[in-house]
């Protein structure tokens, strides 16, 4: 096993925590979340936490960490439409547990002297964006100041689109997070996201 495949594997576990932490909150307000999590279990899959090496397949590292993204992309849309859409739950208000969760991964890091592009990497420390083969992002703009990137390749759509979901929520939530996080990591810089899709990390 190498560094990149732990780095994958924190990730995963990151959104296993988001998603747990959206079932509290939804647990809060009287929602069956039991019967939620007993369905899309069936259906995608349960959570397993333990160690790494504990449960990889080393005969397929690569094909067993996709597996795992796909089993928590799809239970993180199929909670959150479900929510949405049965239960009267509001994006906005899961766009406040993001941002909590956010400023929780923002704690764990220093980045007080952090360049723009710095504070974009730190955010995909934490945030899925399918394999590293899958070159999500292009770079927009480096500069000392600001850093700006488009997604070029939507890897969440198929996970919404095959529950009847809309892709723009899920990332309505990760503009959320990324907003929080900047704002906690380092209060000198804010996020924005233009309506042409440029999303710019910018000194204040």
């Amino acid at each position: 096993l190498g560094k990149i495949h732990y780095w994958l594997y924190n990730k995963i576990l990151w959104h296993e925590g988001i998603l747990e932490e959206i079932l509290r909150f939804a647990a809060a307000k009287n929602i069956p979340v039991g019967e939620i999590k007993d369905s899309i279990y069936d259906q995608y899959g349960a959570p397993d936490l333990r160690p790494l090496e504990e449960v990889i397949d080393h005969q397929n590292i690569h094909g067993w960490l996709q597996a795992r993204i796909q089993s928590v992309e799809y239970r993180i849309a199929a909670v959150i439409i479900k929510l949405t859409d049965k239960y009267g739950i509001k994006i906005e208000d899961l766009m406040q547990v993001y941002e909590e969760n956010a400023k929780r991964a923002a704690a764990l890091i220093d980045a007080s002297s952090s360049s723009p592009k710095e504070l974009f990497g730190y955010v995909f420390d934490f945030m899925l964006s399918g394999m590293p083969c899958d070159r999500v992002n292009e770079t927009v703009l480096d500069a000392e100041e600001e850093f700006s990137w488009s997604i070029v390749t939507c890897i969440h759509k198929e996970y919404w689109n095959a529950l009847g979901g809309d892709v723009n929520n899920y990332y309505r939530l990760q503009d959320a997070w990324i907003g929080s996080f900047i704002h906690a990591a380092n209060p000198n810089y804010s996020f924005t996201h233009s309506e042409d899709g440029i999303r710019t990390i910018k000194r204040r």
